[in-house]
């Protein structure tokens, strides 16, 4: 692209359509035809203005087909191009080109078209006044600056025609070699019009483009044509009209075999082979270090030994991303589909599309005589709705009461689902845990699913107290709750549940260490907590002591014994009756209850002690460690 204001270049490509047949340049229309062709174009260099343009149709005709085109640089927004009062605003629909320059300042480039067949038979004129916008605030070398036109003229009093147009593929570099392939076999006995579109060309002296074709130089280009002689850089059209086998140049352009200046336009009869399908064309810039001029259309319109042929295609349809659409095409032989990118042939009348995005496609249709003609379709391909957040609520265990809230985008108005049936609100409320199924349905019928969980949360924490958690048989111990977030308790000892109170207490019978265990939930038994304390339960103190016993080794009641129970230490004395100490005992308790000797009617020296009676002092230490003492006397016979 240009460095400077007045040195941009425009490029052709397509930004959905990468038209190749047979690694051709692309071919974006052919048609035969009883009637003419006519274009021509008006550009305002890099800046704004009004024009007129004149083309011809020849009187009693209809419009078979009509094409507005027009380019955009950078990301500048759409403005409307206006076209004898009918404001034309171009969108991505609409978009043939994506290309790329040298010079960064104005990429992308960006090619558009519209069909304005219906408008044009509405009102049938030759003339066409044009206005492109100011466009204030833009970068430098953004915009909107052409506009081109296209037009088949239909009329049965006139011979056939032949049309084929092309459209640059290539990015800006400044020597570009297309193939012009595909086309109808021309008939070199009459003229064969060749049309080339530039912008943003100012003179052939500082920036003009070389044309050269099937190596023969038919001259240089570049000069303004005459109908935007008031823009400087507004590059060379070939404006012409072809019909009853002639071909004739408007505006500043002549039907001669070569190109010079502002006249783009070219009889190339003599440079190609009679029943030629195609010819090969180069266009270089005219000096070293400058910036490409903006290569956009091929044009040509000729004659052929091809008869007219019927065809037709599927209506534009449109699609949501990630589904496919049958196409359909009819009335030939072959097929050849463009772009093939997402068609599973590209080589049959009814191939299965699957585009990731809006795409027009174009197929040739060729007949047993390998005579053939284009159709179009659009296929759009509508985004679907895109999710931007998932907010979601845990569910409380045994509360139900999780949410899902969705933020999303797309066609409004949007619908939504997690598996139940499809309503406006995008909240989802008094969820449980676990998978819900997502789906957002826009107003397209384009929809997005996925699988969204619900967490789940249990705030159940069991907790209790035991008052005492220890203590001698019976022991009564009362259990007071400190549960918190649950509704439902279930009380157990030792696995064994007693209870399903709030509080609750237990008597303990015997002694043993037990585990008091307190299961606390909130509606459902799954959302539960536990929580358990162990109680030591001891034998209650028990002493049995007699008053008499005899130690004549008969077996029976040989010893002072006693009977204990929750005790862990003893110890014993006994006395004569002037108080002498006899004997002593003390030992460790580990089993209870237990009977304990305590004395064998001798002295500690092993003496025999005669009958009478005895005083005893018994020190005993319960299973609490606290202190007890018992004393009497005791009957010795033997």
């Amino acid at each position: 692209m240009k460095r400077f204001v007045l040195h941009i270049a425009l490029f052709f490509s397509f930004l959905v359509i990468r038209v190749n047949f047979v690694s051709a340049q692309n071919l974006f229309h052919q048609d035969i035809f009883y009637g003419g062709v006519t274009a021509g174009g008006f550009s305002t260099g890099q800046g704004q203005g009004s024009g007129t343009l004149n083309l011809y149709i020849e009187p009693g005709s209809t419009i078979r087909k009509a094409y507005l085109f027009s380019y955009r640089q950078g990301y500048a927004p759409a403005v409307p191009i206006t076209v004898n009062s009918t404001p034309y605003v171009f969108d991505t629909i609409n978009c043939v080109m994506t290309a790329s320059h040298i010079s960064p300042l104005v990429n992308p480039i960006k090619l558009y078209f519209k069909d304005i067949t219906t408008d044009l038979n509405t009102v049938i004129t030759s003339t066409f006044n044009i206005t492109i916008p100011n466009q204030f605030g833009l970068p430098i070398g953004w915009g909107w600056f052409t506009a081109f036109i296209y037009i088949e003229y239909e009329n049965l009093s006139l011979p056939k025609v032949a049309s084929s147009l092309f459209i640059n593929d290539k990015d800006f570099n400044g020597n570009e070699s297309y193939s012009m392939a595909g086309m109808n076999p021309i008939n070199t006995a009459n003229p064969v019009g060749l049309s080339l579109m530039i912008d943003r060309a100012c003179n052939n002296t500082n920036d003009g483009t070389i044309v050269t074709l099937n190596s023969n130089n038919l001259g240089i280009i570049g000069t303004p044509d005459a109908v935007n002689n008031l823009f400087s850089c507004s590059g060379t059209k070939g404006h012409f009209y072809y019909q009853n086998n002639t071909l004739f140049g408007l505006d500043d352009d002549t039907a001669n075999n070569t190109m010079n200046g502002a006249d783009a336009l070219a009889d190339i009869s003599s440079y190609i082979l009679n029943g030629s399908t195609g010819f090969t064309t180069n266009l270089n810039l005219n000096i070293l270090g400058g910036d490409p001029n903006s290569n956009l259309l091929f044009i040509n319109a000729y004659t052929t030994p091809c008869d007219t042929i019927t065809t037709s295609i599927i209506t534009d349809t449109v699609i949501c991303k990630g589904d496919s659409i049958q196409l359909l095409a009819s009335g030939g032989t072959n097929y050849y589909w463009l772009p093939a990118t997402g068609l599973d042939n590209s080589n049959i009348a009814n191939p299965m599309a699957s585009p990731d995005s809006t795409t027009l496609y174009i197929v040739r249709i060729e007949d047993s005589l390998d005579c053939s003609r284009t159709e179009k379709v659009l296929v759009k391909v509508n985004e679907p709705p895109k999710i931007s957040a998932i907010n979601i609520t845990p569910s409380v265990c045994g509360n139900d009461d999780g949410k899902i809230i969705i933020s999303a985008s797309g066609a409004n108005s949007l619908q939504y689902s997690i598996g139940n049936g499809f309503q406006n609100s995008n909240t989802f409320a008094n969820l449980s845990t676990g998978n819900y199924t997502l789906s957002i349905l826009d107003n397209n019928g384009c929809s997005f699913d996925s699988t969204v969980f619900v967490p789940e949360i249990n705030p159940v924490s069991a907790l209790f107290n035991a008052n005492p958690e220890i203590g001698v048989e019976p022991l009564f111990v009362d259990l007071n709750n400190q549960s918190n977030n649950a509704n439902n308790y279930v009380w157990y000892v030792d696995n064994i549940s007693f209870s399903n109170s709030y509080n609750t207490s237990y008597t303990f019978d015997s002694s043993g260490v037990y585990t008091i265990m307190l299961i606390a939930y909130n509606n459902l038994p799954q959302c539960a907590d536990t929580f358990s304390l162990q109680i030591i339960v001891y034998d209650s103190l028990m002493i049995q002591i007699p008053n008499v016993f005899t130690p004549n080794n008969d077996g029976i009641n040989d010893n002072f014994s006693i009977k204990v129970k929750g005790i862990k230490e003893i110890s014993f004395s006994v006395f004569n009756r002037w108080g002498n100490l006899l004997t002593e005992y003390s030992n460790t308790i580990t089993v209870s209850p237990t009977t304990i000797d305590l004395w064998d009617g001798r002295t500690s020296a092993g003496e025999k002690v005669s009958d009478g009676v005895y005083f005893y002092i018994i020190y005993v230490t319960d299973i609490q460690d606290k202190k007890h003492n018992f004393n009497g006397t005791i009957h010795l016979f033997r």
